[in-house]
């Protein structure tokens, strides 16, 4: 809550279009992820008042929350939107040495912030929206589309040795975005989650309460934001040692 005008910060994650959310909604992004290639000399995203009240949309990169400084630059910083108005939100790298390896993400940050109202007691929310940008250098080995199949998945103890999780590794120079699991067919879903090149992440399970063989199908999310065809494997009992890159 900011002063006198109750603005209520309101974080969204997840997938956005601009036919997302019905009209009204306020300013949207025209996806759901940026890359830029390290020969790029930009990279773009389009934005869309698509309610009926004016905006000012602030836009920033960040490594993370509470790392706001980064190689990467948006323009414009600051704009006002009118309804119906569309804006091109432009991504540069300006200096910084990043990994030439592997994959970079970072977190573009939208933020709507309604003009202030002469009536009074009126609630108004500003909502910054995040979605990642991918920094990817020249030359990784393999293909973005080709890394999910690369991925090993183990199941091991869970968190101080409770319960059951499962444990991702990626071999690839590409993070993977998982849109979650299901095991052993059940509806149930872990959470979704990315894991990085090199590295590992586990995943908790709550359809099993101690490590056992199972199956588990999985999606991922693509360059376009969409998902990939559900693959399942047959999943078997791994090592406990802490997944790397946790």
């Amino acid at each position: 809550m900011l002063g006198k005008q109750f603005f209520t910060s309101v974080a969204i994650g997840g997938v956005l279009a601009f036919s997302a959310l019905s009209a009204g909604a306020g300013v949207m992004l025209g996806g759901t992820r940026v890359i830029l290639g390290e020969k790029d000399r930009q990279a773009s995203i389009p934005l869309k008042n698509t309610g009926t009240a004016p905006y000012v949309v602030q836009t920033w990169i960040d490594a993370g929350e509470g790392k706001n400084k980064t190689p990467l630059l948006v323009t414009p910083p600051l704009a006002r939107m009118d309804p119906g108005a569309e804006n091109i939100l432009r991504i540069v790298r300006i200096a910084g040495d990043l990994p030439s390896d592997r994959e970079s993400v970072f977190w573009l940050n939208v933020k709507e912030i309604p003009e202030k109202s002469d009536q009074q007691n009126v609630l108004q929310v500003a909502v910054r929206t995040r979605i990642k940008v991918f920094y990817r250098p020249t030359g990784l080995a393999g293909k973005p589309d080709e890394a999910r199949g690369l991925v090993t998945l183990s199941v091991v103890p869970g968190e101080d040795g409770k319960g059951a999780a499962l444990r991702v590794n990626n071999p690839s120079t590409y993070n993977i975005t998982f849109t979650g699991f299901k095991i052993n067919g059940d509806k149930e879903q872990t959470r979704a989650g990315m894991v990085p090149p090199f590295g590992a992440l586990d995943f908790p399970l709550t359809v099993i309460s101690a490590p056992q063989a199972i199956d588990a199908s999985y999606t991922t999310i693509n360059d376009y934001g969409g998902e990939t065809p559900e693959v399942t494997v047959k999943v078997a009992v791994g090592s406990a040692a802490p997944a790397a890159g946790k």
